[in-house]
């Protein structure tokens, strides 16, 4: 009788695979290092739900570890655009202002001031809010 699928542990073959995997090899190149056929490692890969589910996993470990190592290299980052923005060469200084900008939503957004400039109009605004709240009953 098989394990299920949510006991069922990998094989050797198959941790190799993964670990090769990850490092961007090719099924073909999986496939010759841990000694199976190139259709046995894209059937891992595509109904293998053990297989694929640490296959995601070893992924998203990775991401995780490589997305905190980006944050360390944030203030490194800021520091250099800091620089670059006390350049003489304006295309530096203009390529870092963008980044800028672009790094905390401003590049192209629409900085128009909007709402009302009447207190009537903003107090009538406050009473059709008012009345379509209570018509759908968020009172």
């Amino acid at each position: 009788m098989a394990k299920s699928d949510t006991t069922r542990q990998l094989s050797l073959e198959q941790e190799n695979a993964i670990d090769l995997l990850i490092q961007g090899k090719s099924d073909r190149e999986v496939a010759e290092a841990v000694n199976v056929s190139r259709q046995t490692v894209n059937q891992w890969q595509n109904h293998d739900a053990v297989f694929i589910a640490a296959l995601n996993a070893r992924r998203y470990e990775i991401w995780g570890s490589q997305t905190e190592r980006l944050r360390s290299l944030i203030s490194q980052a800021v520091d250099v655009l800091d620089s670059d923005l006390s350049s003489e060469d304006l295309r530096l200084r203009q390529s870092a202002a963008v980044h800028i900008l672009k790094a905390v939503g401003l590049y192209g957004a629409d900085l128009k001031p909007t709402g009302e400039t009447s207190p009537d109009a903003i107090e009538s605004d406050w009473k059709w809010q008012e009345s379509l709240s209570s018509l759908l009953g968020k009172t």
